[in-house]
This record gives structure tokens, C-alpha cells and sequence, in this order.
């Protein structure tokens, strides 16, 4: 694969890791036209390379930011479809995506837009057809549709039920095994759990972002998140227990709105179920994760729960995940007993696991991902991501099924 970088001296990796503009396309031609459209307009950071999807896609993985504009040929794809799915994976929901192929085919042109695509170019490209395509890219038109990030909600029937260990955990996996890029924002603006779990140090980045949300813009994001490797952001506060803080209606909306187009997804740690801050979280989410424990108190208040979400008005995905934090023991309320008295199927039960979950809190790391919690939170995972297969029940699954007869 040839490689050369615009402005600066050619293939510098770690040029090609700041890259504010990246194209990957299949001819020398082709390439011959984004080398001059990118040294007319003067683009200071760009990596133009001939190569594949799968050459986009490695590149992706391998930067630290995903570029601002990114141009892929489909010419030699198949399935360009499927493959430009694939690319969004890697992708963030604000870089706007450009492709380049030979087929002049409306209904095609119709599905990369549908899929977030923000145009369609048909070879030969010329240097001023890419200047005017993404001068009108840098404001998606009425038919185009900008790719934006998924929304978790997720909130406990009471504390201790393992709301925030499944939500930490669930975003460790996505950012570091699904490599998804992910804000984690916990929203207990007294201290929540998320950063201990993590080993970071809070920096009260919430209150300061929901204070100064008009600000919000990729500078600012950085300076305010926690970062927990490369794709992990979190936003998080530690208020003295004596201050107030006055939420003001709408911001935490806003907040999520412009966290969507710059995250694969946003998961939104939410510490009760009333108030400002689980109103919008709910309202925002288009997944919502109730996290119960199989006592008849949390069967009470799931049920509430659901019915609370279901009224939010924009149709949320909800799942009940049973958890058991604690020793297996006498006297629990069993799986089919609580999804009856709740009137709602359980998404998924997750496995007490003391060592691996202890271990892992206690010293700020991912659970092990062969620890019977490791192996849930990835089913939970794969299914959130549409990447569950058919599986046979692991081990555990079966031994506590025979606890609970």
C-alpha cells in the first residue's frame, strides 16, 4: 500500500495518528485528484493512502481520534453496504464519511445515505467535485442523515444491586474488547461509583460541563473528560456532601446530544429514579437497563421502573437485568417467580462472582473476561452491539439454575 501525507513529509505514522483528513481509495488516479484537492486546500494534517475498507478500517483502530473528514472507496466491495457498516463500527458518529465508486447508481446512492454516508461520488473525481462536496458536507442536507451515538440509561431498584459494577464493566468491554468509543457519565453528582471502579480520580467535570454546556466542543471534551485508556471518557463529580446544585431543565439533554455525535454510545449511570437528571437521561436513552436483585422489594420496584420508562414517550428499548451481588442463599425470590410478578420478561441474569468482581473493584481493572461476570457482561455486550451468536449456556448457567429449584 503507498502512503503519502499532504503539507508534511510522507508516511509519518505518528502524523497519520492526528490525521484530520483520511482517504483510502483504489487507484492512482483517483488518488492523483485527492493529493490535489488536498494541497489546493491547504488541509495541514492529511493521510491519503490506495488501499481498501479493510485498510480504512485498520487505520481507524490504529489513531487516537478518529479524523474529522474521511474519504473510502467502495469500487472493489461486494457488499459496500455491509463493509461500510463494519467501517461505522470503528468510526466516530462525527466524522463525515465521503465514498467514492464507479457504479452510478441512485439506489444505492440512497442507502449510503440512509446508513449516515454523506455523499456518493461517481469515479472520475476531479479536485473541485471534492471541494464542493465537502464544503456541502459540513451542513448534512435535508436528505442526509448524520450517524449518531446509542444512549444506555441505566438505574437500580435500590443501592447496592450492582447498577454501577455492571454499567463500568459493560463499558470497559465495549471501549477495550469491542473497541467502541464510549462516554460513561454518573450522573451522582455527590460521589458516584464509576471512578473508583475505574482507578481514576473524579475532577468534577459534570457540574463544570452542565454548567458551561454551550461550551461543549472537542477542546473543551478533553480537557473535562477522565480518560481510562484510548475510548473510555468519563464524566463524573465529587461534591461536598454540604454544597447544592441546581440542574436547570433541558441541560443534561443538551449534554447528550452533542455527547451522541462524538461517541459510539453513551452510557448514562443513573443513581435514582426521580428529579431532573433521570427524567432527560430516560428521555434521551433509547436503551434502558433496570437492574434488579431477586428480592421482593426490588420486584416492587422494577415494576415501577417499567412502567415510569414506558411513559417517558420515545419508546425506549427495556431491559430487566437481574444481578446477584451477593451469596447464593435461602429464601430468594426464584427467576420465574420474579418475571411473573413483574409481568416482564428478564433480559438476562447475571452471576454472583465475588473473587473476580471484588478483585476488579478493589484494584480499578477490568473484570477477567473468563470469571463467569466476565462472560455475562460480554453476552450482555454482544447483544447490545447485535453481535450475539447462538451459544450453548456456559457452565455456570446450569449450576445456578439447580440452586434456584
Amino acid at each position: 500500500m503507498s502512503e503519502t501525507l499532504s503539507r508534511f513529509r510522507g508516511g509519518s505514522g505518528a502524523t497519520a495518528q492526528a490525521a484530520d483528513f483520511v482517504a483510502f481509495v483504489s487507484d492512482a488516479q483517483t488518488e492523483d485528484s485527492v493529493r490535489r484537492f488536498v494541497h489546493d486546500r491547504m488541509i495541514a494534517h492529511a493521510f491519503v493512502a490506495t488501499g481498501t475498507i479493510d485498510d480504512a478500517i485498520a487505520r481507524l483502530k490504529s489513531m487516537e481520534r478518529s479524523p474529522s473528514k474521511l474519504l473510502v472507496d467502495v469500487s472493489g466491495s461486494d457488499m459496500p453496504l455491509s463493509d461500510l457498516e463494519r467501517l461505522a463500527q470503528v468510526c466516530e458518529p462525527s466524522v463525515s464519511v465521503v465514498t467514492v465508486g464507479e457504479r452510478n447508481d441512485v439506489g444505492l446512492f440512497r442507502n449510503l445515505l440512509k446508513i449516515g454516508v454523506q455523499d456518493y461520488l461517481v469515479k472520475p473525481l476531479t479536485p473541485e467535485l471534492l471541494q464542493r462536496t465537502f464544503d456541502t458536507t459540513a451542513d448534512a442536507g435535508p436528505l442526509q442523515h448524520r450517524r449518531t451515538g446509542k444512549v444506555i440509561a441505566l438505574a437500580g431498584t435500590r443501592g447496592g444491586v450492582g447498577t454501577t459494577t455492571i454499567g463500568v464493566a459493560l463499558a470497559r468491554h465495549l471501549a477495550d474488547i469491542t473497541m467502541r468509543r464510549v462516554a460513561y457519565v454518573d450522573l451522582n453528582l455527590y460521589g458516584g461509583g464509576a471512578c473508583t471502579l475505574l482507578g481514576v480520580a473524579s475532577n468534577n467535570g459534570l457540574t463544570d460541563v452542565l454548567e458551561n454546556v454551550h461550551r461543549l466542543d472537542q477542546q473543551y471534551m478533553e480537557r473535562t473528560f477522565v480518560t481510562q485508556g484510548q475510548r473510555l471518557f468519563v464524566l463524573s463529580s465529587e461534591l461536598d456532601y454540604a454544597s447544592t446544585f441546581e440542574l436547570r431543565q433541558g441541560v443534561l439533554g443538551e449534554l447528550v446530544a452533542t455527547l451522541k455525535h462524538h461517541f459510539h454510545y453513551v452510557l448514562l449511570d443513573v443513581p435514582g429514579p426521580a428529579g431532573i437528571a433521570a427524567e432527560e437521561a430516560f428521555e434521551a436513552a433509547k436503551n434502558i437497563y433496570l437492574v434488579a436483585d431477586r428480592s421482593v422489594h426490588s420486584a416492587r420496584e422494577v415494576t415501577r421502573l417499567i412502567r415510569h420508562a414506558q411513559a417517558c414517550g420515545n419508546e425506549p428499548t427495556l431491559s430487566v437485568l437481574v444481578n446477584n451481588p451477593g451469596q447464593p442463599a435461602a429464601g430468594r425470590v426464584a427467576s420465574r417467580d420474579f418475571a411473573q410478578a413483574i409481568g416482564f420478561p428478564i433480559a438476562q441474569e447475571l452471576p454472583f462472582d465475588g473473587k473476580a468482581v471484588s478483585t476488579a473493584e478493589n484494584l480499578g481493572e477490568r473484570v477477567r473476561l473468563d470469571s463467569e461476570f466476565g462472560v455475562a457482561i460480554n453476552m450482555l455486550a454482544d447483544n447490545l452491539t447485535g453481535t450475539q451468536q447462538a451459544t450453548t449456556a456456559p457452565w455456570y448457567a446450569r449450576l445456578l439454575a439447580r440452586r434456584k429449584r
